[in-house]
């Protein structure tokens, strides 16, 4: 198998796809249709750039390839495609960086499983992949399937069955009292030789010689796991086999159990019994700047969501009344009147309003401390004479209408600094401040300690990947990174 990296929004002609992978080009063809169906690349028809697509060429010639929406592997003859996150640039990831960009990717759909299902209905190929992973996530979390058979024996060392005993032995009077010269234990053991067992050990390692072969297993941190060296014909036809999976699903009533039977119904079920090798199969996710958005609200301890009562922050009388409340519900919401000639205007209250990213407190009580208003971006922005790939006009004016909106409440509760940042990936190793915003000539300005510019915060992936699986926040000297470089200016 061949591993082949390509950066997330690059663009590729079938021609370009074809160099690139050397392959022919009507094999890209059929590649390109796969993963279009799929969701993986998507026809660039505009040279509209959005304000995140700094990578992207935006000169004429671009107009009609496919792009790269997506982060993932996505499997093709005996070619593993690696498409990594944008913020690498040019730097391809090692084999470690993706492997943690797979944990990133596994936690935030639930399961390796999961974020192989097919985004279209039909597409057996990836189900296929699906099914292999499910088996394997099953066998770790589970073991092999094995039928326990309760034994009796004369004097053993198990549990003593007393029911067993009195139907069994006769007993001896003493004083009175029955007394048992021999008695019945309880032992548990398991039936290694049962077809199901032998079917699920075949069928675990089957799948765990996929992976190895294919190269997934290295990207996906997978142990090789050989339980035998059965191939399918020593457990008979496939009707044969099918009938004895429906026999032992029949008497089985322990829910994994069932499950993992009806997997292996599933498997069974395949044209050739065994997965193929051949095809499109694809592990990923298109939506990876939800994840990024996800991680930075825990490793910044995002308390949107918390109680005032609970903040770190002594309240003063006025919100102490509404400590029930919480920092997203304090917003204010925006009202509307109705107008008719009768009775003037009528108010009506309104359920939206503006939703920061993250917000929170950091500092001691009692101590100096810092409010602050985050908006986690997955762009990529360039900063020099031609500005690119920064947030656009929307996301500025946002991030200074947060600030307003929680204005009565930095300076009741005394907050002495406010930072208002936007936060976006790279591969660099520390913190970077790559620059900020100011709307002064529009933008009403704001005294201390309100902040009237928006810095721009280049953020090390890796560390908040690493928060993200961990679920911690970040330790207090890199938030006081941040803090410093604010007090400092």
């Amino acid at each position: 198998m061949r591993q082949v990296f390509i950066r997330e929004l690059s663009c590729y002609s079938p021609a370009e796809l074809s160099d690139k992978l050397e392959i022919p080009l009507e094999s890209a063809k059929v590649l390109i249709e796969a993963l279009a169906t799929r969701g993986v690349l998507r026809l660039k028809s505009t040279n509209d750039v959005e304000e995140y697509d700094s990578y992207i060429d935006t000169s004429p010639a671009n107009r009609g390839k496919y792009q790269f929406v997506y982060v993932g592997i996505a499997k093709f003859d005996d070619i593993v495609l690696v498409v990594y996150p944008k913020y690498f640039g040019e730097h391809e990831p090692t084999i470690a960086q993706m492997r943690q960009i797979f944990r990133v990717i596994r936690k935030a759909s639930g399961s390796l499983s999961e974020i192989a299902a097919a985004t279209e209905d039909g597409l057996s190929q990836n189900d296929k992949l699906a099914l292999m992973l499910t088996i394997l996530e099953m066998y770790s979390e589970y073991s092999l399937y094995s039928n326990q058979q309760k034994v009796y024996e004369t004097n053993g060392y198990g549990d003593v069955s007393w029911e067993q005993t009195i139907s069994t032995h006769d007993a001896f009077l003493n004083k009175g009292k029955p007394l048992y010269l021999d008695f019945e234990t309880t032992k548990t053991t398991q039936n290694q030789s049962d077809f199901v067992t032998r079917f699920h050990e075949f069928a675990v390692t089957k799948c765990s010689r996929f992976m190895n072969e294919s190269g997934l297993a290295e990207l996906l941190a997978l142990d090789e796991v050989e339980l035998t060296d059965s191939e399918i014909e020593d457990f008979g036809d496939k009707e044969y086999i099918k009938y004895r999976l429906e026999q032992e699903l029949g008497i089985q009533f322990v829910t994994w159990k069932q499950d993992l039977i009806k997997l292996l119904l599933q498997y069974i079920e395949e044209d050739e019994v065994s997965i193929q090798s051949d095809g499109v199969m694809c592990l990923g996710i298109t939506s990876f700047y939800h994840t990024w958005e996800i991680a930075c609200k825990i490793a910044f301890d995002d308390m949107l969501d918390r109680p005032l009562e609970r903040l770190p922050i002594t309240l003063p009388e006025r919100w102490i009344k509404r400590k029930q409340e919480t920092l997203l519900s304090i917003i204010p919401r925006p009202a509307w009147y109705v107008f008719d000639k009768v009775h003037g205007y009528t108010t009506y209250a309104t359920k939206d309003t503006l939703v920061p990213d993250t917000v929170t407190i950091w500092g001691d009580n009692g101590g100096k401390q810092t409010f602050a208003i985050l908006d986690a971006k997955y762009y990529t922005p360039q900063l020099g004479r031609r500005v690119t790939g920064v947030p656009g006009i929307e996301s500025i004016t946002k991030q200074h209408l947060y600030q307003s909106a929680y204005r009565d409440f930095v300076k009741d509760c005394a907050i002495e600094h406010v930072v208002n940042a936007f936060v976006v990936p790279s591969n660099c190793e520390d913190m970077r401040l790559l620059g900020k915003v100011e709307f002064s000539e529009v933008l009403e300005t704001l005294p201390t300690p309100f902040t009237n510019e928006i810095l721009l915060w280049a953020l090390p992936a890796e560390q908040i990947w690493n928060c993200y699986l961990e679920n911690r926040t970040l330790e207090e000297d890199e938030v006081n990174h941040i803090i410093g470089e604010h007090n400092e200016r």
